[in-house]
C-alpha cells in the first residue's frame, strides 16, 4: 500500500481490505507494483516504440463508452481505470491504482476509500472524490446503469481525497466488482449527458485518468499515444500502442506466426508448431481463469427446463472436445462450475467426487422426465421435435469446433442442435439481451468466488429478457435459494459462516444446473520476446496476462517494455 496519502478518518470498528479479502481466498497486500514490474524508474529512457496487439475482430467502431455492451477494448483499464487492481490470475492479491486504502465499516454496510493525490484526467483537470462519488450516483440513480445491483444508500466526497459509500444492506459480495471493475468516470464531462443517453453515447473522444489518449480509429486498426503525465512514475514505457483487428482466427494466424503481433490473445490450433516453434523468443502465458459454458435460456423456451438442460450435459464428451480442439490445454472442470484451484477454500467437500453424468442412459431420464417420448429417431413433445440452436461467433474457430463436435454428440443421443455462427456483435447483442436459447462462451474472471456466483447466478443482475446487462446471469436464472445463500455470505466475513452458503450454491448448481460447463477455458496469450519484455508469466503472475481482459489488461499495458532487441 502506499504510504504518501493519510488513512482514513476513524469509523466504526470494521474490517480492513486484509480482512474482508483474506475471507475469500487470502490475502496478499502487494506493493504499487510500479518497481517490481519495471514502472518506478524510467529504465527504458520513457517511452518509445510500437506496441501492436490483437484483441478483436471485424471492423473496429469508435465506441469508447463504458456503458455499452460492446465498447473498444482500451475502454476498460488502459482508458478508463477502477479504484484497485484485484489481479485476476491470484486469488487476493490486490494492487493500489486511483485508490490507495479502502475499510469496511458497519457490518459491510459503509465503505471509505482514500484516492490517490496527484491524479489528472486526460483533459488537465483533477481527479477528485467528487468524481468517483458523480460515478457511484449514477448507479444509484439509474437501475439500467447500476450494472452490478449495488444495494447504494448514501454517496459522499468527504473531502478531495475520500470517498465513503453507505448501503442498504451489507456489501461485501460487492467489493470487486465496486473496487475493481467500476471505473471512475469525470463529473464534468458525464454529468453533461443525459441519464437516458449515458448508455448509447458513443463517448468518441474520452477523458480519462488512464495512461493513453486516443490517436486514431480507422477501420480494422486503432492507436493510442501515451501519456506525458501520466501518475505513475516512468510509464508506460512504449509511446503508441496499435490495436490490428481481423476476420476470424485464420488471419490472426497467419500474421502473429509471422511475428507481426506482440501481445495476443488468439487461438492456435497446435500452438507448438504452429507458434512457439516458430522462433526460440517466442512465448505463450496460458493460466485458465474462466471456464466455458454453453448458456442456456433460463427464462423461456425448452431450456427453461432443467431436465432438458441436464440430458444436453449428459449428451457431450468434454474430454474428446477439449484434447481434439485445445490438444489438452482446457483442463476438466466439474458439475459445479467451481474455478479449481483458485477457490479450493470454499469447495464443498461433500461434492468434491461428483462427475457429470453421461451416457444414453442418463439422457434418455432426463429427457422423459421432462415429457418427451422418442420419435423417430428423435425426441419430442406435444408433437414438436426436441430441437435447439447453439449462438456463437463465427471467427472463434476453436468454439466452431467445439460447437460442431456438440452437434454430432447430441444426434448421436436423438437432440437435434444447430449450430449457429453470427459476428461479434451480433453475439454481444444477443447475450446482453437474452434472446438465445444456447450460447457458447467462457466467464470467470475474478479472483474473488463471491463475485464469481454473483456474476454466473444474482437473479439482481439480471434484467427482464430485451432488456440490456454486459455484467452476467445472461441466462436470466433466477432461484431464490442462491440468492439468499449470496446475500448471507454478503453479511458475513468469517469464512466459517460464509462456507455453508457457498456449499448451498453448489448443490443448486449440481441440482438445477443454471449453465453447462464444458471445461476450464484454455486462455492462449502469446507475447513475441523479440519486441517485449516484462509481460506477467507462470513464474510472475502481476496480472492476467490476456490483452482483453478487463481490466488487467490495462495494468500490464502500462507495465510491459521494449526488449532490448526491439527496434
Amino acid at each position: 500500500m502506499s504510504s504518501s496519502t493519510p488513512p482514513p478518518p476513524p469509523e466504526p470498528a470494521g474490517p480492513s481490505r486484509r480482512t474482508v479479502l483474506a475471507s475469500a481466498a487470502g490475502i496478499v497486500l502487494a506493493a504499487p507494483l510500479a518497481a517490481a514490474c519495471g514502472g518506478a524508474d524510467s529504465g527504458s529512457g520513457g517511452s518509445s516504440g510500437t506496441l501492436v496487439v490483437n484483441a478483436t475482430q471485424g471492423q473496429l467502431v469508435r465506441n469508447f463508452n463504458p456503458f455499452a455492451p460492446q465498447p473498444l477494448h482500451p475502454t476498460h483499464g488502459l482508458l478508463y481505470e477502477p479504484l484497485f487492481h484485484f489481479n485476476a490470475a491470484k486469488a487476493g492479491v490486490v494492487h493500489d491504482w486511483l485508490g490507495t486504502d479502502y475499510r469496511w465499516g458497519d457490518d459491510g454496510k459503509r465503505l471509505t476509500v482514500t484516492l490517490r493525490k496527484g491524479v489528472k484526467w486526460s483533459d488537465g483537470k483533477p481527479f477528485t472524490a467528487e468524481d468517483a462519488a458523480y460515478t457511484f450516483q449514477i448507479a444509484k440513480d439509474n437501475k439500467e446503469l447500476n450494472q452490478y445491483a449495488y444495494p447504494l444508500d448514501t454517496i459522499t466526497a468527504q473531502d478531495d481525497h475520500t470517498l465513503v459509500l453507505t448501503f442498504t444492506e451489507s456489501a461485501y459480495t460487492k467489493e470487486y466488482f465496486l473496487l475493481g471493475k467500476s471505473k471512475m468516470l469525470p463529473k464534468h464531462i458525464w454529468s453533461k449527458i443525459p441519464d437516458a443517453k449515458k448508455k448509447t453515447d458513443i463517448n468518441a473522444n474520452p477523458v480519462a485518468t488512464g495512461a493513453w489518449k486516443v490517436k486514431f480509429v480507422k477501420g480494422t486498426t486503432m492507436e493510442l499515444t501515451a501519456r506525458d503525465d501520466y501518475y505513475f512514475a516512468g510509464l508506460p514505457h512504449f509511446r503508441t500502442i496499435r490495436y490490428v483487428s481481423f476476420s476470424g482466427n485464420n488471419a490472426f494466424l497467419a500474421s502473429v506466426a509471422k511475428g507481426k503481433i506482440d501481445w495476443a490473445g488468439g487461438f492456435i490450433p497446435d500452438i507448438k508448431k504452429n507458434y512457439l516453434d516458430k522462433d526460440p523468443r517466442f512465448d505463450l502465458v496460458n493460466t485458465p481463469m474462466s471456464v466455458a459454458f454453453f448458456v442456456p435460456c433460463a427464462a423461456r423456451g425448452v431450456t427453461a427446463d432443467v431436465n432438458v438442460r441436464k440430458a444436453i450435459s449428459a449428451a457431450l464428451d468434454r474430454d474428446f472436445m477439449s484434447k481434439s480442439v485445445y490438444g489438452g490445454y482446457a483442463p476438466a472442470t466439474n458439475p459445479m462450475a467451481l474455478l479449481l484451484p483458485n477457490f479450493q477454500s470454499v469447495l464443498d467437500p461433500s461434492l468434491k467426487d461428483t462427475e457429470f453424468e453421461t451416457g444414453e442412459a442418463a439422457v434418455a431420464k432426463y429427457l422423459k422426465a421432462a415429457g418427451y417420448a422418442k420419435s423417430g429417431g428423435g425426441w419430442a413433445k406435444d408433437g414438436r421435435k426436441l430441437s435447439l440452436t447453439l449462438t456463437l461467433v463465427s471467427g472463434w474457430t476453436d468454439y466452431v469446433s467445439v460447437g460442431q463436435m456438440a452437434k454430432q454428440q447430441l444426434k448421436k443421443y436423438g437432440i437435434e442442435l444447430t449450430v449457429k455462427g453470427v459476428s461479434v456483435a451480433q453475439f454481444t447483442n444477443a447475450q446482453s439481451t437474452g434472446r438465445f436459447e444456447l450460447l457458447l462462451s467462457n466467464y470467470g474472471y475474478t479472483p474473488d468466488p463471491r463475485a464469481y456466483y454473483d456474476q454466473l447466478l444474482n437473479s439482481a443482475v439480471a434484467p427482464a429478457i430485451g432488456e440490456t446487462t454486459n455484467v452476467g446471469n445472461y441466462g436470466r436464472y433466477r432461484n431464490t435459494t442462491i440468492d439468499k445463500a449470496l446475500s448471507a455470505i454478503a453479511d458475513t466475513t468469517d469464512p466459517a459462516e460464509q462456507k455453508p452458503h457457498y456449499y448451498t450454491i453448489q448443490q443448486e448448481f449440481v441440482r438445477e444446473m443454471p449453465l453447462i460447463p464444458l471445461f476450464e477455458q484454455q486462455n492462449e496469450i502469446e507475447f513475441n520476446g523479440n519486441h517485449v519484455t516484462g509481460y506477467p508469466t507462470e513464474e510472475n503472475l502481476y496480472a492476467g496476462a490476456a490483452i482483453w481482459l478487463d481490466p488487467d489488461s490495462g495494468w500490464v499495458a502500462a507495465r510491459i517494455k521494449p526488449a532490448k532487441s526491439s527496434k
